[in-house]
Parts: structure tokens; C-alpha cells; sequence
């Protein structure tokens, strides 16, 4: 099956090449066939060339230039640059741009080389934004569809070594989801107008100059971006088939300049954050109650079990108890030495010792300029960066090329390279202090070092008196000591990642051109993980599995050196499309834009996890080979069972194939009516052969009037005024879901000891994509002077065919089906708000107010999950969502909860109506209609409210962030986790402790041992710890100063900056009372919580030099 399978695809790939291959031989032979033609016609025209540009020599795209007398014109391209077959040999242009004022400039078929034309900005007149789509660039003013674009000037104004995070508050519909797991990890987990799938990726899709990046977009330095445009509607994404379902955003690096002389441009600086405040934490108890819980428990004999095993994990407290019991030491003793830990405090060592002041440092050098044929920009940057946790640090390198050569009239060449190598060390071991055996955290008293700084044991994995019996002295040692394992750590990574982009664009006739486009990237990763001999990791495994005879003597299974985890990954993907597009502008009325191509594209990912070598020598890269992976070892300490030795190997690889047709036109009547229509047709190995077969596009139709150009509309103080509407559908895929039945490979059978292999997907020829219809109705406006600007959107939007399970007969074999059965529906809107609050040539203040609201429901689903599954994982922060028909997609439900008892301070609940502390029956018969939905979990309404303040040269910003109309459920004490797995929480000291509690605190009672856990887990899901999420936040801080040239004449730069930035300023106000950030990560129940971001400061310049 598995090499029926390969060479089916194997076939399939040989067919799209050769598709691809012919299609390009006959689009480059038409060409051919053109260019003469096209040359013949134009042999005794005059062609006239030239560049429109600011005073600050920045190209204008999508100007206007006309010949004066006959009305000829065209446009100007995406580097500024036009071509114009003017009547006359000599005369007036007249160029417009929105923005600037209408310049006349002469020209003369006798004048050399090509014209350049500078416009004068005009601050009474809003510049005209041009947005890309990744396939062509278009003025916002003739677009239908939903775009916002970020000019350089925005996205500069954060310091960041990635871009994707600096467009945090300053795009509307654009949510950050930081209280994820995805996120607490450093994944990136965002989201644009709300969410259109239930397991597929939710993520958008990011395109860097054309094409989709398939690598690690962390790769690209943000000092290299010219422009971001984000696209949120189907008019404006749906070009972008099955992966724009949610969003598309269209990265465009920096180009040069044709006829500009070299220009050079450094941007350095230095960000500085402070540690986490470790205090934040709520599952912590300090010390003092720790050890009166462990006092109380001990008295109880809840320790007993733990103690006659003999090498179970107990804390120094409790074996200080078990001695005084044994009679080892006195009653005094045992109370002086257990007073001496009561003070302690493990955060303060955790910090000394495991946190640090991070330093990031980032510099970013450029050249870019041209002559008459051909323009270049190269980038070189650097960034070193020291993370707050200690052993944690990484570097990053990049280059950043381009080059546009325009050999012959009308012919494009163009080339870009972007090269990527970063280097990684996870060092860090605050992840082994916590996994102590069978815990979820370490003691409160613990201490890591002495007074000299010296590195103390702690107990980790046995208890004390195991690790130190002198019977067990043969073994290596089995101490735990997190400072050692901090300096004798080394897992390291490295990436290295090139892209590669080739062009070829040739204009003929009057408003064709054809396009071709290759871009080809290669990225490999390497991870390597050594514990040497010292590390805790290596001598454990080590004794776990040492065997001792009958006779004393040791064998070593698994030999005595260090341990080497490898591992590799690579991505191989590659992308061609052919493209033809056509403009026109005729009677000064009439503008009509077309594009029409094809793509091919693949991907190729693989991940080969090496394995494991035993008895590894660094220093000699040797190890042993004659390991037995297939026999099962008794494990010591004696009763832990038996298990083989791990292997670690494996390899998985991805395959993924598209082919792609698509269409976009645009019609614009008299600068007031504009229709757009688009469609794109995909197919790919990931469809079933049925879907592949029908080839039903994605399409989408926009309309918009701009109703403030009609001589009917007279509003004075509202001068623009603009209504779009928009209809069609995005795409979205799942790359976890084969077309084709698919094997998975398992580790060594329990029974056997071999590998085995088990279905993973099973057959489905229907297999497609998901679809999200879109209806977007957006009014822009203006008023007089530009004093206000924005724009109102409303949307809609209905997911079908979404991955979902629904029940299959027990005679398929299996019990559900996943496939494309379910679907979803949402509302929204944005407004964008502008406002020139002050406009004086000395100052100025500028606000930009941001409002998104979002709201998204299930529709369809055939499968219910179990009530564990809606209280535990309802809310979606741990990636996984849990749909319930009618309800939102991310949400919290709890049981229904009343006050504490009055004589025992028990929780209360509702059992057939009435309170109850039937812990069991309650939950047993609480159905999911029965839960309380407290409400979403992912904001309702969020946006920002931005302040510029522009003082001569200083400029002044701070950003308020806001989320609202949410809830999150607050962690509190459990004494299940408390007793067993050390599991601490503040609100231990507001628990109910005497009758009359129940009125001023909602904590339950502290209980004897054995814990009721059902007890523990009604009060953790009840409605009692759902809090409200609202709050607003200073996100940042920045400040610059500009030095211009006329300071300092005599100077080498043209321009200096010198900015401050301050970033995670704090919380204005915040819904809750107990001081908790709602945008923390946590996991209820599991003692698990993010800290929040710390503040850091920044302070960089940026020179512009001759």
C-alpha cells in the first residue's frame, strides 16, 4: 500500500511539472512572438521614462501622469516608475497623487535619460495608501475589498527583532491571543476578525513579497520591510484561495531606486528588560503555611505509605517528622530545624540564580540606490539577544538583497536573496526544578545555594534518605543540584534558511504585461541536546538501569558517559507562477485592471530525529552501538517496574502539491463606481480525487461609490464619503487529513518489541477544503482639512464544510468520522477613527482610535463531548476547542454554585434544584444544558487608542491597548494537588476556618486526608471562580528626537534619530480584584502559569549618511 501510494504520487508530481514546464515553454514562446511585434510597432514612437518621487526621494506607486494636451497617461509602478507614449514630442506632463499637490513639468523628446519628478506634499489632503495584495498593487481608493496597509513610518514605531508582533494594537480586527498555551511557548497565536475554523490552521497567512513564506517567519528583520498590508475580507484575500480563510498578510521588503545616488542607512539599539516578577504567581504558598499543612497531614499519617516505601519522594519537613518519630532526633531539634525553613523563600533564589536582566541588541546596515538600468538594495543585520532566563540566549544574521535590471525598454529582471543563520542555546533549567517525581513543583522552603553561592541538593525524584543510604553508594551519584545542572547544560539549535526570488516582467503593446515568477527556499534545522556525565538526566538514567547480580556486581545497560539527543528538520518549497495583466485608462473617466495566471507550488518538510547515543564522548564524537533496545530491564529502585531503553528514533515527512488558476479585474467609472470581481481554482494532493475533479473556485465580488465625488452631495464638512460592499468566499485547509488512506508508525510493540504501524487517516475521495463566506459593507469618510479621517465595516460570515467528527455505524470500524461536516457563523466590525487634533506647523496632535467587535458561534457539529472536556478545555487556551452547537467557539462554563456551608465550609452546589455537597451526584448528573456559560473567553470588543504628539523635531507616542466583553476562570487552592503534589495557592490563607467564613470569603475549607476529589474538582470548574476579563493597558511608550542636516552642516549623515521606546508599561484598570492579568496564560487545575511580560527599555538611532 505504502509504495502504491508513493509511486501514485510520484506520477502526480511528474504531471504538474510537466504541466508547468509546457505551460511556461508556450507563455515565454507567445512572448517572443510579441516582443517583435510590439517593438516593430513602437519604433517610431517616443517613449518617454521617468520616476515619481517625494522631496524625501520615496517612490510614489500609482501616480497619475498625463500628457497636458492629448489626456494620455499612464501610471506609475511599485518602485515609482513610469513609461509614456505621449502624442508629442515635446510639452507639459501633469502628475497627481493623493497627498501632494498637482505638479506641471516639461519634457522634450531631445532631453537624455529618464525624468525625474519630485511632488511637493500637500498636509491638507490625505496621501493616497497603496496596498498589495501579493499578486498585484493597487491604489486603496479604487479597492473594494477590506485593506489595511502599514507604511514604515508605523511599523518602525516598535521595536521588535520579528514584525508579526508590531502590529500589535494598530490594525483593526487584529487580535493578539496571549493567554494561550501557543503563545506561553513563543508561537505565534493571532487571529483577524475572530475565528473561521474548529481544527484546522487558524493562523493567517503571511506572504513576504509575492509568495507565501513557508519558514520560520521570526526569519525576516523587520529593518527590511517597506510596507504590511493586511487583508480581511474576501474582495481582498480570496486571490489567495484555500489558505486566506483566515486573513492574509502581505509583507513587502525594501527596494532601490533607479537614478539615486548610493544611499546608506544604519539603525542600532539596545533594549533592556527587567526580571518577571516571580510574586505574581498564584499557585504558590509560602513557606510558613507549607509546612503547618505538612504538620497537620503528617499527624494524620498521610506520609506513611510514602515513608515505608523507602525511597519515595517526601519533603525535608516530613523526613525532619519522621525522624523526631523514629527518635532520631529530639522534639527541640526537630522544631529548630523546621523554624529554620519557615523563612525561607524559593522565589528569591530562583530569581538570584535563574533570572537575569535581559539585553537584546539590534543592528541593521543598507545601501540601496541605482543608475538608468537597474537599482539594488542589500541589507545586512545583526541581533544578539540574552533572554531574562539564565543559559538562554540566541543570535541572528541576515542578508537581504535585491536587484532590478532593466537590460531593454520594457523588460524587467529582477533577483532578491534573503539569507538567514540563527543560533540557539536552551540552557535554561527552571523546567527540572519544577518536575520533581510524581509533583508539580518543588517545596517553597527549598534552597538551590548556600551563602557562598554554592550549589545545594534538593529532592528530586527519590527521597533524601534513598539517594543518600550508604547501600546505594555504588550507584552514581542521585543527587539533584539545579545549579549544576544550569552550568552543565548544553542543547543547542541552529536554522539556516534562504530564499531565493527570480523575475521576468515585459510590457507590450499598450497596457500589457507579462509576469513570471520563481522563488525557491531552502531552510535546515539542527537540534542537539548533550548531557554529560555530571547531569542529573545521565546519571539517573544510568542507575535506573544498572542490573546487580546475585553476587553485587554491576552490569550497565545503558553504559556510563554522556547522552546525545540529535535531531534534524528542513523544509524544501518552491513556488512558480506565470501571470498576465493588463491596464488602461481611456477618456479620463474609464479605468479597467486585470490580472490572469497560474501556479504551481510545493513543500516538502521533513523532521528525522536522530535518536539517542549512549556512552557519547564529546570530545572524540564516539559512543557505543551494541545497545539492546528490544530487552526490558528491571528498574531500580527495586519495584518501579520495567521498561526497554529509549530509542528516540524517528522520521516523518510532508508532502504538499498545488496547482493554482486565478483572475482578478477591476472597473472604475469616473473616479466615483468601481466593481471588482476575483476567482481562484486550486487543486491539490491534500483534496480528495472527487473535489480535485470538480475544480469549484473560490471567488469573490466588491462594489464601492465614492459618494463624496457626486454633484448632488453637498455635505461641506464631510467631503469624503465612500461605500464598499463586498461578497465571496476564503479557503482554509487541513494538512492533518489525507485524501488517501495513510499508515502512521508506531514505537516497539509492548508484545512484540518490534515497530508497528496503525491507520492514521482513513480513505475519503470528498475530502476538500473549508469555505468561509464573507459579506463586508464598509463606509469610509473624511472631513474638511482631513481633521477626521476614518472608516465603519460591518461583516458576516458563515464557515461550512469545516473538519469536524460526526458518528459512524460500529460496522465501519470506526466510531466517528472526521471530515468536512461541520460549520460555524460570526459577526463583526471595525472603525478607524483619525483625528488631527492640533495640526500647527510647530506641534501637532494626531490620535488614532481603533474598535473591533467579534463574535463566533457553532452551527453545525455531530459529535458531543463529554462534560470534563467543556469545563477543562471550553475556553480554548490550551489549542484545543471543544464546540457546542449555539454556543461561541471559545468559552467558559462552570457548575452552578452556591455559598459555602455554615458549620463545615464546604462548597455548594445544585443537585434537582436544591444546594447540595453531593459531590459525586452533582457532577454524575449535571448534563452539558446544565452548565453555567459564563460567558466567551477571547475578547468581545478590543482595540487601541493611540497619541502622537509632534513638538519641532520631537515626536511623542504612547499606545493604549483595551480587551473587553470576556471572562477567565482564576485558579485557586486544591487540596488534592496541594497534598499530593505540592501544589500551592495564595488563596489557602482566605479559606473557610470557622462559621461565619462562608459570609466574607468564597475558599473552601482545609479537609483531612483522604481528599474527596470530586470535591476539589466541583469547586475548581464552579461558577464561584469565574472572574471578569475586561482591562485596558499601556502597552508602549516612544520618544524620538530628529536631527536634521541643517544642524550640523559639516556632518557625514543626512539625517539623525535618536528614539526611546518602553514596551509592556502596565495595567491602567483591570475588571478583577485580585490583581491577576488576564492575558497570562494558565492552566486550571494543572498549577501551571505564565508570568506576565516584563517591561523593557529601549533606546536606539537611526542615521541616514551620504
Amino acid at each position: 500500500m505504502k509504495k502504491t501510494t508513493t509511486k501514485i504520487a510520484m506520477a502526480l508530481l511528474c504531471l504538474m511539472r510537466s504541466y508547468i514546464i509546457t505551460n511556461t515553454f508556450l507563455f515565454f514562446l507567445a512572448v517572443l512572438l510579441i516582443i517583435p511585434y510590439n517593438n516593430a510597432d513602437a519604433q517610431d514612437r517616443f517613449a518617454l521614462a521617468g520616476t515619481v518621487m517625494s522631496a524625501d526621494h520615496e517612490p510614489l506607486p500609482g501616480a497619475t501622469i498625463a500628457e497636458a494636451r492629448t489626456g494620455i497617461k499612464t501610471s506609475s509602478d511599485g518602485n515609482g516608475q513610469f513609461r509614456l507614449y505621449p502624442a508629442d514630442t515635446s510639452g507639459y506632463l501633469i502628475i497627481t497623487y493623493v497627498g501632494f499637490k498637482t505638479a506641471q513639468v516639461r519634457f522634450d523628446k531631445t532631453a537624455k535619460g529618464p525624468i525625474q519628478i519630485m511632488l511637493v506634499s500637500d498636509p491638507s489632503v490625505l496621501k493616497e495608501v497603496i496596498v498589495s495584495t501579493g499578486y498585484q498593487t493597487l491604489p486603496k481608493e479604487r479597492a473594494t475589498g477590506s485593506f489595511v496597509q502599514l507604511d514604515s513610518a508605523i511599523i518602525n514605531r516598535r521595536i521588535s527583532t520579528d514584525a508579526i508582533s508590531r502590529l500589535e494594537g494598530v490594525v483593526p480586527g487584529l487580535l493578539f491571543n496571549r493567554n494561550t498555551s501557543a503563545t506561553s511557548t513563543g508561537t505565534l497565536d493571532i487571529s483577524i476578525r475572530g475565528h473561521s475554523t474548529l481544527f484546522s490552521n487558524d493562523q493567517p497567512l503571511i506572504v513576504v513579497d509575492n509568495f507565501p513564506y513557508d519558514g520560520d517567519i521570526n526569519n525576516i528583520n523587520p529593518n527590511d520591510i517597506a510596507s504590511i498590508t493586511v487583508l480581511k475580507d474576501a474582495a481582498a484575500a480570496s486571490i489567495w484561495g484555500v489558505r486566506s480563510g483566515n486573513g492574509v498578510i502581505v509583507i513587502t521588503t525594501k527596494k532601490g531606486k533607479l537614478n539615486q545616488k548610493m544611499a546608506v542607512e544604519l539603525n542600532a539599539n539596545l533594549t533592556i528588560g527587567a526580571k518577571p516578577n516571580l510574586f505574581y504567581d498564584p499557585n504558590f504558598l509560602n513557606a510558613n503555611e507549607f509546612i503547618n499543612v505538612e504538620q497537620t497531614l503528617f499527624a494524620n499519617g498521610f506520609y506513611n505509605s510514602a515513608l515505608n516505601s523507602g525511597y519515595q519522594v517526601v519533603s525535608p519537613v516530613v523526613q525532619i517528622l519522621a525522624n523526631e518519630r523514629a527518635g532520631t532526633i529530639s522534639n527541640g531539634d526537630a522544631n529548630n530545624q523546621i523554624n529554620v525553613l519557615r523563612v525561607l523563600d524559593l522565589r528569591k533564589q530562583i530569581a538570584k540564580y535563574f533570572y537575569r536582566t535581559s539585553a537584546n541588541q539590534q543592528y541593521n546596515l543598507n545601501f540601496r540606490g541605482g543608475g538608468d538600468k537597474s537599482d539594488y538594495y542589500l541589507s545586512l543585520g545583526y541581533d544578539n539577544d540574552l533572554t531574562n532566563q539564565v543559559g538562554n540566549n540566541n543570535n541572528r544574521i541576515t542578508i537581504n538583497s535585491n536587484y532590478n535590471f532593466y537590460p531593454v525598454k520594457n523588460l524587467q529582471l529582477s533577483t532578491a536573496i534573503i539569507y538567514t543563520k540563527s543560533n540557539e542555546q536552551n540552557n535554561s533549567t527552571l523546567s527540572g526544578i519544577r518536575s520533581v517525581s510524581g509533583k508539580s513543583q518543588l517545596y517553597p522552603y527549598a534552597q538551590i545555594a548556600d551563602a557562598n553561592g554554592s550549589a545545594l541538593p534538593v529532592i528530586h525524584g527519590f527521597s533524601s534518605n534513598f539517594v543518600n543510604n550508604p547501600a546505594n553508594s555504588q550507584y552514581l551519584d542521585w543527587n539533584y543540584r539545579p545549579l549544576d545542572e544550569l552550568s552543565n547544560a548544553d542543547n543547542t539549535s541552529g536554522i539556516t534558511d534562504n530564499r531565493i526570488n527570480l523575475g521576468l516582467k515585459y510590457s507590450f503593446l499598450n497596457g500589457f504585461s507579462t509576469e513570471f515568477k520563481y522563488v525557491y527556499e531552502n531552510s535546515q534545522s539542527d537540534f542537539s541536546n548533550y548531557f554529560n556525565t555530571n547531569t542529573y538526566y545521565t546519571r539517573n538514567l544510568i542507575n535506573q538501569f544498572t542490573q546487580k547480580s546475585t553476587s553485587g556486581s554491576l552490569s550497565y545497560p545503558i553504559p556510563v558517559g554522556g547522552i546525545l539527543q540529535g535531531a534534524n528538520a528542513s523544509l524544501l518549497s518552491q513556488h512558480l507562477r506565470g501571470q498576465l495583466n493588463y491596464s488602461k485608462d481611456w477618456n479620463s473617466k474609464n479605468s479597467f485592471s486585470a490580472i490572469l495566471g497560474s501556479e504551481w507550488s510545493s513543500a516538502i518538510n521533513k523532521l528525522a530525529d536522530q535518536g539517542t547515543a549512549y556512552g557519547y564522548d564529546k570530545n572524540t564524537d564516539a559512543n557505543f552501538t551494541n545497545i539492546d533496545y528490544l530487552t526490558f530491564y528491571s528498574l531500580n529502585p527495586r519495584g518501579m517496574g520495567s521498561m526497554q531503553i529509549p530509542n528516540g528514533q524517528a522520521y516523518t515527512q510532508t508532502t504538499d502539491h498545488f496547482i493554482s488558476y486565478f483572475t482578478n479585474a477591476a472597473y472604475t467609472y469616473d473616479n466615483k463606481y468601481t466593481l471588482s470581481v476575483s476567482g481562484r481554482i486550486d487543486k491539490s494532493n491534500l483534496f480528495g480525487v472527487n473535489a480535485n475533479q470538480k475544480a469549484v473556485p473560490l471567488y469573490s465580488a466588491g462594489i464601492s461609490w465614492d459618494i463624496g465625488k457626486e454633484d448632488f452631495y453637498h455635505i461641506g464638512w464631510l467631503p469624503g464619503a465612500k461605500l464598499r460592499l463586498t461578497f465571496g468566499y476564503n479557503g482554509n485547509i487541513n494538512k492533518t487529513v489525507t485524501a488517501v488512506t495513510t499508515l502512521k508508525e508506531q514505537s516497539n510493540s509492548y508484545y512484540s518489541g518490534t515497530p508497528y504501524n496503525i491507520i492514521a487517516n482513513p480513505g475519503n475521495p470528498e475530502l476538500q477544503w473549508e469555505k468561509d463566506r464573507i459579506i463586508n459593507l464598509g463606509f469610509d469618510f473624511s472631513a474638511k482639512s482631513q481633521a477626521v479621517t476614518g472608516s465603519v465595516e460591518f461583516y458576516f460570515k458563515q464557515g461550512d464544510n469545516l473538519f469536524g467528527s460526526s458518528s459512524l455505524p460500529p460496522s465501519t470500524g470506526y466510531s466517528t468520522f472526521f471530515g468536512n461536516t461541520a460549520s460555524t457563523s460570526g459577526h463583526g466590525a471595525d472603525i478607524t477613527l483619525n483625528s488631527r487634533n492640533i495640526y500647527h506647523k510647530k506641534f501637532k496632535w494626531l490620535t488614532t482610535f481603533l474598535y473591533s467587535y467579534s463574535f463566533d458561534k457553532v452551527n453545525k457539529y455531530g459529535v458531543q463531548s463529554t462534560l470534563t472536556s467543556f469545563l477543562t478545555q471550553g475556553d480554548g487556551n490550551s489549542g484545543v476547542i471543544t464546540p457546542l452547537i449555539g454556543a461561541p467557539l471559545f468559552a467558559v462554563y462552570s457548575f452552578r454554585s452556591g455559598t459555602l456551608t455554615h458549620n463545615t465550609g464546604d462548597p455548594q452546589g445544585y443537585l434537582n434544584g436544591q444546594l447540595s455537597t453531593d459531590y459525586s451526584a452533582i457532577i454524575n448528573n449535571t448534563s452539558v444544558n446544565d452548565l453555567v456559560y459564563n460567558g466567551p473567553s477571547r475578547p468581545a470588543s478590543f482595540g487601541s487608542l493611540r497619541n502622537n504628539f509632534i513638538y519641532g523635531d520631537w515626536t511623542l507616542s504612547f499606545n493604549i491597548i483595551y480587551k473587553l466583553g470576556y471572562v477567565f476562570r482564576k485558579q485557586s487552592v486544591q487540596y488534592g494537588a496541594l497534598y499530593n503534589n505540592w501544589l500551592g495557592n495564595k488563596d489557602f490563607s482566605k479559606r473557610w476556618q470557622k462559621p461565619g467564613d462562608e459570609l466574607t470569603t468564597t475558599v473552601p475549607s482545609m479537609p483531612l486526608p483522604p481528599v474527596n476529589d470530586n470535591r476539589d474538582f466541583f469547586y475548581t470548574f464552579s461558577q464561584t471562580l469565574v472572574d471578569n476579563g475586561d482591562h485596558i493597558r499601556l502597552q508602549d511608550i516612544s520618544i524620538s528626537y530628529d536631527l536634521t542636516k541643517s544642524i550640523w552642516k559639516n556632518s557625514p549623515f543626512t539625517n539623525l534619530s535618536i528614539y526611546g521606546y518602553i514596551n509592556n508599561v502596565g495595567i491602567l484598570w483591570r475588571a478583577n480584584h485580585d490583581g491577576l492579568d488576564p492575558d497570562v496564560f494558565s492552566i486550571t487545575g494543572g498549577g501551571i502559569t505564565s508570568l506576565p511580560l516584563p517591561r523593557t527599555y529601549a533606546i536606539g538611532l537611526k542615521s541616514n549618511f551620504k
